[in-house]
């Protein structure tokens, strides 16, 4: 029966706390196309179901066994699972349309027929497009790695590069496939800010750069800098990781692999590395009485595929200058290694520190030149304006005087300047200029000025 079940309705109301659980999920989970799938059948599982509900709906309220159509009690059976499967079933057939089902006798019958085709042609696009998309979203890496080695194969072709060149090429490749190597972990990484960046890196990497004896107890921050710097380089059997002779730009840490170090012939083999091996980190620290010259000592070959980190010697000092306390105990453990190693010539070295002695004090010197040039010009700009000012103030006095002298003619006060006045004015103008209170003439003939126009006035 139908009726007790519409109660329970309000259950739908619940729905969007079910898509919000599928958001997370999916946003969460480690395996997102699996979660899609599973997510796609569940909802088509729930739309059969509630299409079979209706269509047991529908067969109630015209009548069990009524007609052909109708879910038939007598030949289908009256128990719960008989009536749920037989539903469930026709519900499947109608939506999916793959199957015969019993023909409508009535309008309303065929009503929800048709409706029931149209919801079932949405399901079937809808599925064939989240199918279609999984399967795309799935390969999307596979296709972009394919593309890039086609372009390579194209580019090969067309320079008409030898077949044994091409065959290394493509193993490289798929060496790289296979071991899930040709991922851009740069790339995929720039999206997150730089602490979440470098909490990854430092998980990932920090072991590794911690095998490193150059490195071990060095600051935090040091390190923390440094593991965004490795980027990870896979070699080809026998490809020489560095030859004898070459200036060293880089420090190799093995990941996996085997090299050999091996003589000028490239047969003789001295020694063998293997995981954890760390070469080069000495030739990119520029110590001073290095007797290599920061250049390589032996030749590295690769035995077979081998995966190295590489750290350059630019990331390197770009992260020293910020740490100078770490640089210099880097490069002081550098020493001791060479020191150990009978690879360091101390008179050069002592040559080198007096060279940058001296170079500091001239440095200090030139800091103390300049900080005297710079209290000179100070003091040479101060008396500069004082002077300007001064002599502002004297032509200021001339106008004012030069004004006088010419409108006491119109206003008839030519002799009450008389020589004494004027005598003592041009004295005072030669006499330089100074601050302290002194009786003004030109504040006298302005006074005598106004008298003179008021008495005018008055009379």
């Amino acid at each position: 029966m139908p009726c007790p079940v519409i109660v329970r309705l309000n259950r739908l109301f619940k729905c969007h706390r079910l898509l919000e659980f599928f958001d997370r999920t999916e946003t969460r989970t480690n395996f997102p196309n699996a979660f899609r799938i599973a997510k796609l059948i569940f909802i088509i599982l729930v739309v059969i179901h509630w299409n079979a509900c209706l269509y047991f709906a529908m067969s109630y309220i015209i009548g069990f066994d009524s007609d052909y159509w109708v879910y038939n009690m007598t030949k289908n059976g009256d128990s719960f699972a008989s009536q749920y499967i037989y539903c469930f079933y026709w519900s499947t057939l109608t939506l999916t349309a793959i199957g015969e089902v019993p023909v409508p006798t009535r309008e309303e019958e065929y009503v929800f027929v048709i409706i029931d085709f149209l919801i079932g042609v949405l399901i079937f696009a809808t599925i064939v497009g989240n199918v279609g998309s999984m399967i795309t979203n799935m390969n999307a890496a596979r296709a972009e790695f394919q593309s890039r080695m086609d372009a390579v194969k194209q580019y090969m072709e067309l320079r008409k590069v030898s077949k044994e060149l091409e065959n290394r090429v493509i193993k490289w490749f798929d060496y790289l496939w296979s071991n899930k190597q040709s991922l851009d972990e740069e790339a995929v990484t720039s999206i997150l800010p730089d602490k979440l960046k470098a909490e990854i890196a430092i998980h990932v990497h920090l072991d590794t750069l911690k095998k490193v004896k150059l490195f071990q107890d060095c600051e935090a921050g040091v390190l923390a800098q440094l593991v965004l710097k490795l980027r990870l380089q896979v070699f080809s059997p026998n490809d020489y990781i560095c030859r004898k002779g070459d200036v060293g730009k880089e420090m190799y840490i093995v990941k996996r692999g085997r090299l050999c170090v091996v003589g000028d012939d490239g047969k003789t083999v001295f020694a063998t590395l293997s995981d954890g091996a760390v070469f080069g980190e000495l030739s990119i620290l520029n110590i001073e009485g290095n007797k290599t010259g920061n250049r390589r000592t032996a030749n590295v070959k690769s035995v077979g595929y081998s995966d190295l980190f590489c750290l350059s010697k630019q990331d390197l000092w770009d992260v020293l200058e910020e740490y100078p306390d770490a640089r210099d105990v880097l490069i002081e453990r550098g020493r001791q290694i060479l020191l150990k190693d009978g690879l360091l010539d101390e008179d050069a070295l002592r040559k080198a520190q007096k060279e940058k002695i001296s170079t500091a004090e001239k440095c200090l010197n030139l800091e103390s030149a300049l900080d005297n040039l710079q209290t000179r010009f100070a003091r040479l700009l101060a008396e500069y304006t004082a002077s300007q000012k001064k002599m502002k103030q004297r032509v200021y006095r001339l106008e004012k005087h030069l004004n006088l002298v010419s409108m006491s003619p119109y206003l008839g006060l030519g002799p009450e300047i008389d020589a004494k006045e004027h005598s003592t004015l041009k004295q005072r103008n030669s006499l330089p200029y100074h601050t302290t209170s002194q009786p003004s003439t030109f504040s006298s003939l302005s006074r005598s000025l106004s008298l003179k126009v008021e008495r005018q006035y008055s009379q």
